[in-house]
């Protein structure tokens, strides 16, 4: 594609992380601009075309199919982005798709299968936290092999609450799904065993919802990881990892908040949800993937192939929910 600026349609752009994609690449991302949004909550559509100068557009697929729009973002609730995806890569545009690339296997199979038949890389998937720049550091000290070979990884994710329609499989599909990915890439291979513990509910629980879990995960190597997932955790939201390796560990920084002594207590804010927290990360995200639309890297971000893995290694651990038992990751 050439380096002229990119005309970008965002769909969903009237949810949290559709704003935030509309806004950054309105004002962020070089080489693109906001041309059209669309979301089913037409006054939240209007609002954000007005607020950016970008067009509204009446459907998605009048969106995917505009000859207007030179590329597409997949911002809307997750049970859609492969149908988009798929009508996106079958009109030759590329897409950046949300997380997860799609709530089935069978339905993110078919994501790949049309971008290979299509004969080009067209899909990036927003597994942000590759472009978070402390995940970056503690990809290149593990990489360095200064600390020797990873043997373990713990990580937590708290979420301050969730919706009351939030399910058990969510946890999983919606909120795991990052560790999933983020872990594969900080090792730099697959996931091929899983397992679901359920302690203790939290009151804060709604519905049938289960919460927390501890999601187990085993890598081709042997690396042991674990994942706190609480999507109820009252105090805030907070992203946690530490990789334990032959000759030491390599920890994520604390969030970089100011440290306040008063009255009788010492403190430090705590994020309420992810916008304070991977702020840099949603924005780079992008950047890269319209430098690499428009030639400037050769480098292409996680793709279509790595939203399959995903939902490969959360397929059994939804399966492992109900079993109760160690499952393979389908090869």
């Amino acid at each position: 594609m050439s380096k002229k600026e990119l005309a970008i349609g965002v769909l969903g752009a009237g949810g949290n992380i559709g704003h935030t994609h509309s806004q950054n690449i309105a004002t962020y991302v070089d080489g693109a601009r906001l041309a059209a949004v669309y979301d089913l909550n037409t006054e939240r559509a209007e609002e954000v075309a007005k607020t950016y100068g970008a067009k509204v557009m009446a459907s998605a697929e009048e969106l995917i199919a505009s000859p207007e729009i030179d590329a597409v973002v997949i911002a809307s609730w997750d049970g859609t982005h492969a149908d988009l995806a798929v009508k996106c890569i079958e009109a030759g545009k590329p897409v950046f798709c949300e997380k997860p690339l799609a709530t089935t296997l069978e339905d993110a199979k078919k994501v790949v299968e049309a971008e290979k038949a299509s004969g080009k890389r067209l899909l990036q998937i927003g597994f942000m936290r590759r472009f978070d720049p402390d995940y970056i550091k503690m990809k290149k000290i593990l990489d360095s092999g200064e600390l020797g070979a990873p043997l373990m990884a713990h990580c937590i994710s708290r979420t301050r609450s969730h919706p009351k329609n939030h399910t058990t499989e969510q946890h999983i599909t919606n909120i795991a799904i990052h560790e999933i990915d983020i872990c594969r890439w900080l090792l730099g291979e697959n996931l091929n065993e899983v397992a679901v513990r359920f302690p203790r509910a939290t009151c804060f629980a709604e519905g049938t919802c289960q919460d927390p879990q501890l999601v187990l995960m085993q890598s081709d190597s042997g690396v042991l990881i674990d994942v706190e997932v609480s999507g109820n955790s009252y105090y805030g939201y907070e992203i946690l990892c530490e990789l334990v390796c032959e000759k030491g560990t390599i920890r994520l920084p604390v969030a970089a908040e100011p440290i306040v002594r008063s009255y009788l207590q010492c403190g430090q804010a705590i994020p309420e949800d992810w916008t304070n927290r991977f702020v840099v990360a949603y924005q780079e995200e992008l950047q890269h993937w319209v430098d690499y639309l428009q030639g400037k890297t050769d480098v292409p971000g996680p793709g279509a192939e790595d939203g399959y893995e995903a939902c490969k290694i959360s397929d059994a651990l939804i399966k492992a929910q109900t079993t109760g038992q160690w499952e393979k990751v389908e090869a």
